[in-house]
């Protein structure tokens, strides 16, 4: 018998290393933006750091939601669990592309790349970063499915199987809902195989270890930005050899942002700042955009075009804005539906079965109707907690 997965408590690195991820997001952001306004050429330093953490950021936020699958099957089944997750993405999207193509439509005099006002009706085609909403959709339903986590035999077929998807997939992204990220899917499974309880054990080993293990992933990093390496998430047509290099590259550049969150924990302001960041990840990625382009055009209007100090403030701004959006919503049903659910739907997505409140209780060590003393299930989601009031926590069915 396939053993339950316990909850285990919370680990602040986890959190800290989807900080570095989502901020790593928001800085590609904020140089994409100054490449395509023309404020810093193709051969700026910038760019560099650019198409390093390109490489990477989004496979290493791959593989943090994946460590969370697991538990949440177990806990729901895989339909509940499907079903939740694809409600919410899927009201996600529709929220924000509308949010961001009405904010894209207000503000094109001032834009890099105008948009069209007729794609405000093509929801099929995701743009920006809005891509990774139904990529988490698949996901959900891919993971739900194979379950690469139960046993040898699911961990070889589906997650060597996810692997070469994955080759296949690499730099293969049409603008299709859904079809794009593929090749990220092996980077989720890897995290559900990893598992939540796993990396949180290796994560409180020595800093010598983990400083060791970042150096080894940062020179395999730069050794292999040497070769024809090309991001998952962006079109590009190579061959199988430097598909395969590119993979090689994102696993090493994952590992060693894992090695710095690590080491990260081990300084206790920044451990706690980054750790409550991480818990917002969701929020910031949904909203980042918005804001980090819109603090580049006010800072290049007040005559402020210096790179450094732009890309600076903007990922502050990109990061810091949404954070502090989504912790004054968070408590307030009346705003809250700008990051979850509203509560109908959060009500239908989560109605409960036979089968998962009989897998709640296993994990919760308790009988089906008793109390848990276990946290809300939202607050240690995969792309973060939406920190919903815990009144509704406890009465949603």
């Amino acid at each position: 018998m396939t053993e339950v997965p316990t909850r285990p408590q919370r680990v602040a690195a986890i959190d800290v290393a989807r900080a570095v991820a989502i901020i790593g997001v928001a800085a590609n952001h904020s140089i994409d933006g100054m490449l395509n306004a023309g404020l810093i050429p193709a051969d700026h330093p910038l760019e560099a750091v650019n198409s390093a953490l390109y490489l990477f950021r989004m496979p290493a936020l791959a593989f943090l939601l994946g460590l969370f699958v697991p538990r949440a099957v177990t806990s729901r089944g895989a339909a509940g669990y499907v079903r939740e997750r694809a409600t919410l993405m899927l009201y996600l999207y529709l929220l924000w592309f509308l949010v961001q193509s009405l904010a894209e439509l207000a503000t094109n005099e001032v834009k890099n790349v105008p948009r069209d006002a007729g794609a405000i009706w093509r929801v099929w085609e995701p743009f920006a970063h809005l891509w990774f909403l139904p990529f988490l959709i698949v996901t959900a339903v891919v993971l739900a499915v194979l379950q690469p986590w139960q046993g040898p035999a699911r961990r070889l077929l589906g997650g060597g199987g996810l692997v070469l998807a994955s080759l296949l997939t690499w730099g293969w992204n049409p603008t299709l809902f859904g079809l794009t990220g593929l090749s990220l899917l092996a980077f989720a499974a890897a995290g559900s195989m990893v598992g939540l309880t796993r990396l949180g054990t290796w994560m409180q080993g020595p800093v010598w270890a983990w400083t060791a293990v970042g150096l080894l992933g940062a020179a395999s990093l730069g050794l292999l930005l040497q070769a024809d390496v090309v991001p998952s998430t962006l079109p590009a047509e190579v061959g199988l050899a430097e598909r395969a290099l590119s993979l090689g590259a994102a696993v090493a550049g994952t590992v060693a942002l894992l090695a710095v969150s690590v080491l990260l924990t081990r300084v206790p302001p920044l451990r706690d700042l980054l750790a409550a960041i991480g818990r917002r990840t969701l929020p910031i990625y949904l909203a980042h955009v918005l804001v980090v382009a819109g603090v580049r055009i006010v800072l290049v209007r007040l005559g402020i075009d210096q790179p450094y100090v732009i890309a600076t403030l903007a990922v502050l701004a990109g990061v810091g804005i949404p954070f502090a959006v989504a912790t004054f919503t968070a408590d307030r049903p009346w705003a809250n539906w700008l990051f979850d659910l509203p509560r109908p739907l959060r009500n239908w997505s989560r109605r409960t079965t036979p089968f998962t409140g009989l897998a709640c209780a296993r994990i919760a060590g308790t009988s089906p109707g008793a109390t848990s003393s276990l946290p809300p299930d939202g607050c240690h989601s995969d792309l973060g907690c939406v920190a919903r009031p815990r009144a509704a926590r406890q009465t949603r069915p």
